[in-house]
Formats: C-alpha cells, sequence, structure tokens
C-alpha cells in the first residue's frame, strides 16, 4: 500500500492527525533539507504506519496537529513570533480524526513543515535578548533552481541544493531569489511555490503545479532575477530551473510513500508504537516515556487523577524558563521527565522503559499530585515548588550553564528537596551544593563524574537517605561521593590548578570556568568564614586587578598572567565592588586594617609575601602551590 506525498500533505490537518502517545517533532532545519534531498534523489525514506481510527472511539483518543509554522530553535521566542509559530504540536479542536500517524510523524511533519509553511530561528548571537523581535526571523524552505546534476557548468553548483533561507520576516533579511557565490549563480525559490502557490496553508483543495501554472512560476523566478546575463546564459538557466522544478513535482510532491494500516483497539497502540520506536535510534528514552503516559494517565478512572502529561510539563517549561532565564537553553521536556524518573527510583535508559509499567505509572502520578506540605488541593505544587529550590539553590551560588551543563544534576537535588520537605534554600545549602559541584568538577574533564550513570546511582542513594532530625537538613554532598567511593588524586590537584584560567569582568557574580569553580569552591573557608553573606553574594576576583596588568609588567620587566588561578580569590560583592575596586592590593588590604586584612590572606590561602608589583610573579605562584598543598590536604585520601 502507499500514497504520494501530495495526497498526505492534503489530508494533513483534516483527516489526518496525530495521536497524543507521539512525542513531539524534533527534527531540526537540515535534518528537513536533508529529507527533501533523499526524496529528489529517490532514496528511500522508510514506510508511514497508520492507525485507522474507529469512529465510535473517537472520544477516547488525544489528537494533535501537525506543525505547519514551527520555532527550530531552543531560544524562548517572544509573543509576537509565538502568534504565528508554534513551539510544540496542539490539541485538536471541531474535528474528528479518521487516521493517526503512529510512526513517521518526523517524515510528515518535514515535507508539510517543507511545502505548506515555514520555521522560526533566533539570529542574535550569543548574549542578545532572546524576547526581542528583531533577533528572529522567518525561513522557508527553498530549492536554488540554478542547480542539477545533469547541468554541468561553471557558474552553477551542478547539483541540487535544499536551504532554509530568511523571507525577511521579523529581524531577518530577505534571502530568497537570487544570489551569488562567488562565481556561483543561485536562485532560491521555496519549496512551496510548486504547491498550489505555497502560501495558504490550505488542505484539501491543494495540488501540485504543473503544465504551464509551473512554467509560470518558475519563469517569473528566472525573468525578474538580476542575472546580468546574455540571452543564451538566459535560456540555459531557465532550461536548469525547468529541470529543478519537474524533478521536485515528480519526485517529491508525487513520490509514493510506503504506507502500513493498522486499525487495531487503543490498548494494543501504546505497545505497537514502542515496538515500531524501538527498533530504531530514534525517538529518545525521555519521549518514549512521555508516549508512555499519554497513552494512560489523560484516561484515568478518576477523573480527578487525569493528566495530560504533554500539556502539563510544556506549561512548567515555559514557566521555569521565565523564572530561570540563567538556564533557558537546557529546560526542556527531558528535564522533567528525568525528574519525574528519578522520584520512582528509574532514569530514562531504554532497559528502563520495560519496567514502567501501570503500577510504576501510577506511582509517577502520585509524585505529580502530591500536595503537601506546601499549598493543599493545588495539583502538581510540591512536584514543581521542589525543582524550583533546586534551581534557586544552583542559581544562587552563582554556578551557570557553561560551568555546569549536566542537567541531571538539577533532578537529583530537585528529588533531595522533595524527599526532605522541611529542607531550605539556605546558606547551608547552597554551600554544600556548591562545594558538592566543584568537587565533581575537579574530576569531570578527566574522569567523567558528572554523568548520568552517577547521577542516577546518587539518586538512589538519595531516596534511601535519612537526615540527623536534630540537625537542618544539609544536602549530603560529601556522603555521595563516599557513597562512590570518589576522591582525587594529588595529581587531579596539580592538574586542575595548573590550567585554572578566568576572564571575569569586575563584580561579575557567576562561576563560567570549571576548573576555577572546582577550584575556588574547594577552598571552602573562603565563603564560609563570614555569617553574614553566602556563596551567591561572592565574586571572582582578581587580587592584581586587570587594570594593572601593564603597570605590574613593567615592574617585574616581563609579561605576567593575571588570569591564573594564583591570582582569583572570592570576595563579597560589596566588598569587590565599593571597598577594593582595582586598588593595589597590599594598599587595599592596609585600608581594612589588621584583623580584616589578616583574615581575607587566611581564608584565601595568601602566601607569606607581601602583595606588591614587584612581587606579583612570585605571589601567584606561592599562592597556587599553596592551594595544591591545601586541596590535596583536605581532598585526597
Amino acid at each position: 500500500m502507499s500514497r504520494q506525498v501530495s495526497d498526505y500533505l492534503s489530508e494533513i490537518n483534516d483527516h489526518i492527525f496525530l495521536p497524543g502517545l507521539q512525542r513531539e517533532f524534533v527534527w531540526n532545519p537540515r535534518q528537513i533539507e536533508e529529507l527533501f534531498d533523499s526524496l529528489i534523489r529517490d532514496y528511500p525514506i522508510g514506510a508511514i504506519t497508520e492507525w485507522r481510527v474507529r469512529a465510535a472511539n473517537i472520544s477516547d483518543y488525544n489528537s494533535y496537529n501537525f506543525l505547519r509554522m514551527y520555532v527550530a530553535d531552543d531560544y524562548r521566542p517572544p509573543d509576537p513570533v509565538l502568534t504565528e509559530y508554534d513551539l510544540y504540536n496542539q490539541e485538536v479542536e471541531d474535528k474528528e480524526p479518521e487516521i493517526l500517524i503512529i510512526d513517521g510523524q518526523q517524515r510528515l511533519n518535514s515535507l508539510y513543515i517543507g511545502v505548506e509553511g515555514g520555521i522560526t530561528v533566533y539570529n542574535g548571537g550569543r548574549g542578545k535578548p532572546s524576547d526581542q523581535l528583531q533577533y528572529w526571523e522567518g525561513q522557508r524552505l527553498c530549492v536554488d533552481l540554478f542547480g542539477h546534476p545533469e547541468y554541468d557548468r561553471d557558474d552553477t553548483t551542478g547539483d541540487y541544493e535544499f536551504e532554509f533561507k530568511s523571507t525577511g520576516k521579523f529581524g531577518g533579511t530577505d534571502e530568497t531569489g537570487y544570489s551569488m557565490t562567488g562565481d556561483t549563480r543561485h536562485l532560491w525559490m521555496p519549496v512551496g511555490e510548486l504547491w498550489n502557490g505555497g502560501d495558504d496553508g490550505g488542505s484539501g483543495n491543494s495540488t501540485v503545479l504543473e503544465g504551464r501554472a509551473l512554467s509560470e512560476v518558475v519563469d517569473e523566478y528566472v525573468d525578474t532575477a538580476e542575472l546580468r546575463a546574455d540571452n543564451e546564459t538566459r535560456y540555459q538557466l531557465r532550461s536548469i530551473s525547468m529541470a529543478v522544478a519537474r524533478d521536485i513535482t515528480s519526485n517529491v510532491l508525487q513520490d509514493d510513500l510506503e504506507t502500513d494500516s493498522t486499525n487495531k483497539d487503543r490498548s494494543e497502540i501504546p505497545e505497537i508504537f514502542t515496538r515500531l520506536n524501538m527498533e530504531g535510534s530514534d525517538p529518545k528514552p525521555y519521549q518514549l516515556l512521555l508516549s508512555k503516559l499519554m497513552s494512560y494517565w489523560p484516561y484515568a478512572e478518576e477523573e480527578d487523577e487525569r493528566i495530560n502529561p504533554r500539556e502539563v510539563i510544556q506549561d512548567w517549561i515555559d514557566e521555569f524558563k521565565q523564572k530561570f532565564p540563567e538556564y533557558e537553553q537546557e529546560i526542556d521536556r527531558k528535564l522533567f521527565l528525568r525528574y519525574s524518573a528519578y522520584l520512582v527510583g528509574t532514569d530514562l535508559l531504554r532497559s528502563n522503559l520495560s519496567s514502567i509499567d501501570e503500577d510504576r505509572m501510577d506511582e509517577m502520578r502520585e509524585r505529580w499530585l502530591y500536595t503537601e506540605p506546601v499549598v493543599a488541593g493545588r495539583r502538581f505544587e510540591w512536584f514543581r515548588k521542589s525543582l524550583e529550590k533546586a534551581f534557586q539553590t544552583i542559581i544562587e551560588s552563582g554556578i551557570r550553564s557553561s560551568v555546569m551543563n549536566t542537567m541531571p544534576i538539577f533532578a537529583l537535588l530537585g528529588v533531595f528537596y522533595y524527599q526532605n520537605p522541611d529542607a531550605e534554600v539556605s546558606d547551608a545549602n547552597r554551600e554544600s551544593v556548591f562545594q558538592f559541584v566543584a568537587r565533581a568538577l575537579l574530576l569531570n574533564k578527566y574522569y567523567q563524574v558528572l554523568t548520568y550513570g552517577k547521577c542516577r546511582n546518587w539518586m538512589r542513594y538519595l531516596r534511601e537517605w535519612e537526615p540527623d532530625p536534630n540537625e537542618p537538613i544539609v544536602f549530603p554532598g560529601d556522603e555521595l561521593f563516599e557513597s562512590e567511593n570518589i576522591s582525587p588524586s594529588a595529581e587531579d590537584i596539580r592538574r586542575v590548578v595548573a590550567n585554572a584560567r578566568y576572564e571575569s569582568s569586575p563584580g561579575e557574580p557567576v562561576f563560567t570556568d570549571t576548573d576555577v569553580t572546582a577550584v575556588l569552591g574547594l577552598i571552602e573557608e573562603s565563603y564560609t568564614q563570614s555569617t553574614s553573606t553566602s556563596i551567591g553574594d561572592y565574586s571572582v576576583d582578581h587580587i592584581y586587578p586587570k587594570s594593572r596588568k601593564e603597570s605590574v609588567s613593567e615592574s617585574i620587566g616581563e609579561t605576567v598572567d593575571l588570569n591564573r588561578i594564583g591570582n582569583l580569590q572570592l570576595l563579597p560583592h560589596e566588598m569587590n565592588e565599593e571597598i577594593k575596586s582595582d586598588e593595589w592590593p597590599h594598599d587595599w588590604l592596609d585600608d581594612l586594617g589588621n584583623a580584616e586584612a589578616e583574615r581575607i590572606q587566611r581564608v584565601n590561602q595568601y602566601p607569606d609575601i607581601e602583595p606588591t608589583p614587584e612581587n606579583a610573579q612570585a605571589f601567584i605562584q606561592a599562592r597556587e602551590e599553596q592551594i595544591t598543598d591545601y586541596l590535596i590536604d583536605k581532598y585526597v585520601k
């Protein structure tokens, strides 16, 4: 059995939809481009599996639309973008599905986006605010009409090319139409122009352009291009363009897709879906877990226990991205599903998915619904609040994703707060977590301590851990390392200290280098001696200010690297910005008074060398040696 691509495009979101157990659309723009390239070259792309829904059971299904206009970026777009483009599939309203796709969603949705719709992407580069419209652009899938493998010219590519090109929407510049790359000519036309005009997004009456209609579209593109070419060249380029257009209509839009069909009962579809998708590398385990939950939770016998996990998780993603913009790029479905799995003692491994039966899904649902001790009567409150505490702890410790991008740590910390309702985001917990992350970073570069496997083992330990009832509840970082018998060697510490560098700005409160975070985080006296501040109130400070680099070099007669760990310390923000500023270290310390100056030097491991300009090189080297000895003495077993 087979259907043409055009048949599917005509019926998508009209008669053909997606079941709720399907994962979200996850292909990136390059994968969409490669799909069209495979079709035009007549490469096989696999079968589509349809589920023919029985009319009497329509109300039993959660059905979703295919995406037409898609946010193909991890950045959270501003509201004007979201009025036209969707982050995720939307639930079907006012239509009754005849066919639900249980295998082949990524391919069909890619075809739908490439022909009928488009994408939007963030183009602001590093550090620009993603909530501003000028940093987004709309794109459509285009084909280079001047590229065909049977036409070999010096001024064309001589092969098919598909690329998403900006249409000028929002902050982009229109890249469609004629352009040149060096001496190579391109004529970028949206693929959708060959599909009934391609702009209305309609269904049912759409057709593939052929004959005169096809020629008119191609002629318009060639005739309006500023080719600066003679008539013979223009004629040859038009011939290439017509050949490309015909290949798209015949090899892509009218290609026969192999199709399987089933009309099994709803109870069997989740198992069919799992088996179909377990055979390949996709989908990811977290997507399969979501599919399992979607096949079961919305249909609970008790109405107050029915949950649509896809919609609830999306609401949480939006909420957490707004609350915690420091980790906006890392907040996704995988995080919430891993946290859910951790709470029932499992993880997102394919080998573990088979153990998540209905009893385990019931247990997971109870974890979601648990309402005490925060606000009784509000669904999901304690589940969500515990993960919020995890984010608050890490962010208030100054740690950012460039240092610690292993999101299972957030799920691990969420389990700690969930299991211990009386634990607070306190100074003690911020400092314990900061030191735990620092120790992990010390070893991670060489031993991969921050791995899914280690977090999975630590999760199991935390689920059984019982705090001392007579003491404040503090995250047991030391015990977690001891449970895995993990400790650094003297050589590990020497290696990290030798490589630690930091290009910070004055007053910068966050830790953005793994080695520096490891070293300063493990000199715990530097941030635990003051009772008025916690680790989140500290800055990474250059003892010899960077602004004094030339003066230091002149005093010594050679260039000194002031970004080495030997020149870095932790200071409270206020002291760093308002008292120390860019003064010479010996002048600033003299202004503090003897007792405070001695404390600063002691807790930050100053060597017994006066920190004057002419001593800078010797001071930095001696301090690194002293820091190394301190860490070896404290952490090497």
